[in-house]
């Protein structure tokens, strides 16, 4: 029984092993992905924010034919960034997949410390150092998906809101007539709220890049934890006590 227990343990220790391998590639993907995007967006939002100048400052003059041009150009600028949006909203719905899978492994190996300390050893103070740091680590991996599924929900807002602005001026075109004045005010409005959807975009990769960067302090943390673990020397004999 003692020898499947220890069987047991070990191929747990090796999966467990190979998943901290993998979170550490993630995190590590994640990260550099984060900052690939940040620039990329941070100069994409400049270059749109400069038409949106234009934009309002042809609106205010009445200018319906450099108005109508300018919104050909931003139309452009429209359609690559609703595409970019549906593409981080998936990322953003695989990193929720990635921290259930941590939280899972957690509870696997909250598991394993039970069954550890119940295999009648007399280490049972690290035991419960043991089991307080997995612990402690659970409810940083909780907090990390509750994280993830806030950004995808966030994510997944500023995608849909994106793809309504983007249909409603799609085929419109800006005219100062009476019988128009009322909806071009309103879809001007809307161009410029497409440019604050992209400065909130910005803000939130920020925002996930600094969790990641935390999450990927806390995972190195529990990989040594575990390393750790593996190499305590299960104690046969009780200690002696000085004296």
């Amino acid at each position: 029984m003692k020898t499947t227990i220890k069987i047991a343990l070990l191929f747990f220790s090796i999966s467990l092993s190979a998943q901290n391998v993998k979170e550490a590639l993630q995190n590590t993907k994640q990260i550099v992905e984060g900052k690939k995007n940040l620039d990329r967006d941070t100069k994409e939002l400049a270059a749109f924010s400069l038409k949106i100048e234009a934009f309002n400052t042809s609106f205010d003059s009445r200018d319906a034919k450099i108005l109508n041009e300018l919104k050909a150009s931003l139309l452009t600028d429209m359609i690559r960034e609703v595409g970019q949006s549906g593409e981080k909203t998936k990322q953003a719905r695989k990193e929720i997949a990635q921290s259930s899978s941590e939280v899972r492994s957690d509870r696997r190996e909250n598991r394993s410390n039970k069954e550890d300390s119940k295999r009648g050893r007399f280490d049972r103070q690290d035991d419960k150092k043991d089991e307080a740091r997995d612990k402690a680590n659970t409810r940083d991996d909780r907090r990390d998906k509750r994280d993830d599924v806030r950004d995808f929900e966030q994510q997944m807002g500023r995608a849909k809101r994106q793809a309504v602005i983007l249909e409603t001026i799609k085929e419109f075109n800006f005219s100062f007539d009476d019988d128009v004045i009322d909806r071009s005010i309103a879809n001007k409005a809307m161009v410029v709220e497409f440019e604050q959807t992209l400065k909130e975009d910005i803000e939130a990769t920020k925002r996930e890049l600094s969790e990641d960067s935390r999450e990927m302090r806390e995972d190195g943390r529990e990989r040594r934890d575990d390393r750790n673990e593996r190499k305590e020397v299960d104690t046969k004999k009780r200690k002696k006590k000085n004296g």
